[in-house]
């Protein structure tokens, strides 16, 4: 039953529910069969990712007092239970849409991948052969027995192992035991064999390296092997998701309690119970920290699966070039002319790209700031700020500390960097700059000009081809002059509470007005309501968990303000809850892109405001970072995001209700025909940059 009282979906849940989505997309038979594959690669990465971040603070607040937890109304014992539940269901279902339906797809397509099978003897002569002269220089088998140091770590993290139990041939009473490496990160994870029957086979380079152990470990009887993978960096997100006084009422009884982040070890199906305590008793591993995981042990990398052909994809969709630009005027003076809003993928990144380089090299420009908030190296833009540096510009980057990245690609890349005099500032630990902006500055002959990159996606998503995000590219002068005041307090990493005067009143950043002006915008809706006058609330977003603005929201829904929220992952607001919330209509939406903008609608009586933003609604987002969130002020562009925005609402394909207990309901609706938002706004891009601006329609 849902509390009235504390009206807010668990988080936990939610992230299940969204994970489930994903598995409705992979067992969708109009889906080209390999995008299928990667919905499941994409179910089994967010799955790995939920035990990383998520069990690891339910654990944690299994160990604290009470009278936290009623304050949080959290019951972590029976929700572990459920959590556990729904996991296992999910990922019986996961197994059943593989092997029921994907793989028969695939074998209609020509593609035959072995799955827990024998290999045919016409492979087995390629996988002997493969293995003797690639695979085997990179194996690095490790006996198990009473001379190892149990304080040596037997697995390396985020590598796939194959744990085999065996009996020499001189002592056949006596088991032994060997951990084997599985080299994927050398190979990939498939590995295509002859072809055979007019059709292309795989093989899981588990099942290659398992085919071979008998030549691995000559004069041994090989009786069995499974595998199992290790993941070790889990993280305790408590200062993430509560009021800081909170949190470290939390932490500090966690100390006290002498709490340790488990580590944990997904093993394959089957394993017996006898070499999982094998395990735990040599390798000092608690039982408790052992997951089962299916088949195949990391299955995100279905989504890698190779590409065979077009017919299973999604056709290929052209990037569309902006059609406004003239080859003979730098972009600097174009956007003198007017701003430019990129819809994301489905226009070209040339304006993006454009914009760096010549800042690059232009030589009125003098100062360039960039939030680069990750460091990759497949991002166009280092190449652009290093040129930049060396060509006399001030350059200076703000990048997030970020684990979860190749911390030596990083190294490498902050070295060149630095080796070419641009400045690097790390966030804060406790104050991450997750803002995805730039700012370029041109002293001409007038005086100074600034230039500004606002965007919803990071830099280092700006080159792929299947995230949907928003790019605002303006010298609109109170932005730019704002934008320049944020770039000014991040040079100084001082407290934000410290810069209270600083006067953003274009731009909303978070530390300093986000969460107070969106409050407010959504009790103007209230009051136009109460007036009688237009209101709604139209919200775009990745997740939605504060607390506040939920309740602000609930607010609007009670007083009469229609409210819509559309969301690609998580949602703590409940809709459809009687005189709560059933003015509310939740959404979520899950298509071949990965959904990452952010979009804020407000009525205002007819004179609407649309935001764009790089902010979630979650506490982590408002209070633990600087995020931003900018208007689309040109109407050309308020037009466009209008239609952007309707076409999200409007969705019937890809869209999905959310209940009460945040069932994935398919919307049946056959009054209106087939509305498919990523299609129908790749479209309009298409129509904006053949036929000109989009007119405002109600």
């Amino acid at each position: 039953m849902i509390d009235v009282a504390f009206p807010y979906f668990d988080t936990n849940l939610s992230w299940l529910s969204n994970n489930y989505r994903l598995l409705l997309e992979a067992n969708d038979e109009t889906v080209p069969v390999r995008e299928r594959l990667r919905f499941l690669g994409h179910y089994a990465y967010q799955t790995k990712e939920f035990f990383r971040v998520r069990i690891p603070n339910l654990l944690a607040m299994g160990e604290v007092s009470n009278d936290i937890r009623n304050k949080l109304n959290l019951f972590p014992d029976s929700l572990l239970e459920h959590v556990f539940e729904t996991v296992d269901n999910q990922l019986r279902e996961f197994n059943d849409i593989l092997t029921g339906s994907l793989l028969p797809a695939l074998h209609e397509q020509g593609v035959h991948l072995y799955y827990r099978e024998a290999l045919a003897p016409e492979h087995l002569g390629f996988i002997r052969k493969f293995y003797i002269e690639k695979l085997f220089r990179h194996l690095q088998p490790v006996f198990l027995d009473s001379r190892r140091s149990v304080k040596t770590p037997f697995f390396e993290a985020h590598k796939i192992y194959l744990i085999v139990r065996m009996q020499h041939w001189e002592s056949p009473e006596e088991d032994w035991y060997a951990l084997v490496n599985v080299p994927s990160d050398h190979f990939g994870r498939f590995i295509e064999l002859p072809e055979l029957d007019g059709r292309r086979h795989f093989a899981f380079i588990d099942d290659v390296v398992r085919e071979n152990l008998s030549l691995l470990f000559a004069g041994y009887q090989i009786l069995e092997s499974y595998g199992i993978r290790a993941e070790r960096n889990t993280e305790l997100m408590i200062e993430d998701e509560h009021p800081a006084q909170l949190a470290q009422r939390i932490l500090k009884q966690l100390e006290k309690r002498n709490f340790v982040l488990p580590a944990q070890y997904f093993f394959e199906s089957g394993m017996p119970l006898y070499i999982r305590q094998y395990l735990a008793e040599k390798a000092g591993i608690p039982m408790n920290e052992f997951y089962e995981r299916g088949h195949y042990v990391h299955m995100p990398d279905l989504a890698g699966f190779p590409a065979l052909s077009r017919r299973m994809d999604y056709p290929y969709q052209k990037p569309i070039p902006m059609q406004d630009q003239d080859d003979s005027l730098s972009i600097f003076e174009s956007l003198q002319k007017g701003d430019q809003l990129l819809h994301l993928p489905y226009h070209s990144y040339e304006p993006i790209a454009r914009f760096f380089n010549e800042a690059a090299i232009d030589p009125h420009v003098r100062e360039i700031h960039v939030s680069l908030y990750k460091i990759s190296a497949s991002s166009f833009l280092l190449n652009s700020l290093i040129s930049a540096s060396r060509n006399g510009k001030r350059v200076t980057t703000y990048v997030e500390l970020n684990t979860k990245l190749d911390i030596q690609e990083n190294l490498q890349w902050s070295r060149k960097m630095r080796d070419a005099g641009v400045k690097i500032m790390l966030s804060e630990p406790g104050l991450k700059v997750h803002a995805k902006v730039a700012l370029v500055k041109r002293k001409v002959q007038k005086g100074w000009e600034r230039y500004a990159f606002l965007g919803t996606g990071g830099f280092q998503r700006l080159t792929s081809r299947e995230i949907v995000d928003h790019a605002l590219l303006t010298s609109h002068r109170e932005l730019t002059n704002e934008l320049e005041l944020l770039f000014g307090y991040l040079s100084t990493q001082d407290e934000p509470k410290k810069y209270r005067y600083l006067p953003f009143n274009f731009l909303s950043i978070t530390q300093f007005n986000l969460q107070r002006r969106l409050l407010d915008l959504i009790d103007r809706e209230i009051a136009n309501c109460n007036a009688g006058l237009k209101s709604f609330v139209t919200i775009k977003i990745n997740q939605l968990q504060d607390h506040i603005l939920i309740d602000k929201l609930y607010q609007a829904g009670q007083a009469g303000v229609p409210v819509q929220v559309i969301v690609s992952e998580s949602c703590g607001l409940i809709s459809g809850l009687p005189s709560i919330s059933d003015n509310i209509v939740v959404s979520r939406h899950v298509d071949r892109y990965v959904e990452n903008t952010r979009i804020f609608h407000f009525a205002n009586r007819g004179n609407d405001e649309i935001f764009l933003s790089s902010c979630d609604w979650t506490h982590r987002n408002l209070h633990r970072r600087i995020d931003i969130c900018f208007p689309v002020l040109d109407e050309n562009l308020k037009n466009q995001m209008r239609q952007v925005l309707r076409n999200y609402v409007n969705d019937n394909q890809k869209s999905v209700r959310l209940d009460l207990y945040q069932n994935n309901l398919r919307i049946q609706d056959d009054t209106r025909g087939k509305v498919r938002a990523q299609e129908a706004n790749y479209r309009l891009v298409e129509k904006i940059e053949r036929t000109g601006p989009v007119r405002k329609t109600e």
